[in-house]
């Protein structure tokens, strides 16, 4: 794997030859972008001046602008979805394949809500699943894979329906090298689905029980719950949970985890989405340095957690 010093060779080298005409479609996106907002605006300042008194053409040419901008805003975003794919497809697809050719990536595909389901972490069932964005292959002797998800469930009342997020982010799934009997779930305090009560009783759901460890400095950070008691604490020796703390210090507040059948689970929370390229400022060196950090933030999981270590064998 490349040293990360070694990027800026390979952005001189390569990708600014192939940034350089997606700059151009870059332009006149944004181009389309700025005139229909702009179009847009001014038929709001228009549809004001009409209602406070002014003559009726000025909702005559309001409307006449509205349609203007929605059409100019279709072609924006048509061409942005388009842009976006393209984008992918020639940059994000060139920085995988020069941290490791073998990683294998699609933009378009997500991890499967089968293995979102298996993990466990996240008690709300959703009715909106989306994601984008998969990359997988193997770091050391760890076999990985990683996405976008962006999970919601709908709220109605009445006539009202309303959409609320369960997880957006990064979502990671890595080979543990053991065959787990029970389920075990590490969520950072900060999770909003642990609430007040969920804390307070030590049991709320499958069977699942709370699980007092040693380390407090762990205990300020995470919460964890088990089927298996002495299999929660066989794996979070002393060394791993500081490795969890660590990870956690590094990725940010409100990450979770879980250790079901023989993988790892981890969920970052990350509001931004991670690898959608700029439309309204040029894709410089910094933002493509951004997506090659955001892919080694990923395998920095799999170092920091010592998944190579291959300290116990699959059962």
């Amino acid at each position: 794997m490349p040293a990360r010093e070694n990027f800026n060779d390979f952005f001189e080298k390569e990708l600014q030859r192939l940034l350089n005409p997606l700059e151009l479609k870059r332009k006149k996106l944004m181009q389309y972008g700025i005139n229909g907002f702009v179009l847009l605006g001014l038929a709001i300042i228009l549809f004001l001046a009409a209602s406070s008194g002014q003559p009726a053409a000025a909702a005559v040419v309001a409307f006449l602008v509205v349609i203007a901008a929605i059409i100019l805003l279709i072609i924006y975003y048509n061409k942005k979805k388009h842009y976006t794919a393209e984008f992918k497809e020639t940059i994000i697809s060139e920085i995988i394949c020069f941290i490791n050719p073998s990683f294998r990536y699609n933009p378009s595909a997500s991890v499967s809500r089968g293995d979102y389901d298996n993990s466990g972490l996240f008690l709300q069932n959703p009715d909106s699943y989306n994601g984008d964005d998969y990359t997988e292959g193997t770091h050391g002797k760890t076999f990985f894979c990683f996405s976008e998800l962006h999970t919601e469930y709908k709220v109605s009342s009445g006539k009202q329906t309303s959409w609320v997020t369960i997880f957006k982010g990064l979502f990671f799934i890595g080979d543990f090298n053991k065959k787990f009997s029970g389920r075990t779930y590490v969520w950072s305090e900060e999770n909003p689905q642990l609430n007040f009560f969920n804390k307070l009783f030590s049991s709320f759901a499958s069977n699942l029980e709370k699980v007092k460890l040693e380390s407090l400095e762990f205990e300020k950070s995470f919460v964890v719950y088990s089927n298996d008691q002495v299999e929660a604490r066989y794996i979070l020796t002393p060394s791993f949970m500081e490795r969890l703390v660590k990870l956690e210090e590094l990725m940010g507040i409100g990450i979770s985890f879980s250790f079901v059948n023989t993988n790892i689970y981890v969920a970052v929370p990350v509001r931004r989405s991670l690898f959608e390229p700029s439309i309204f400022s040029r894709n410089d060196y910094k933002s493509l340095e951004d997506y090659y950090n955001t892919v080694h933030i990923v395998l920095d999981i799999i170092d920091e957690l010592n998944l190579n270590l291959r300290i116990w064998s699959k059962e």
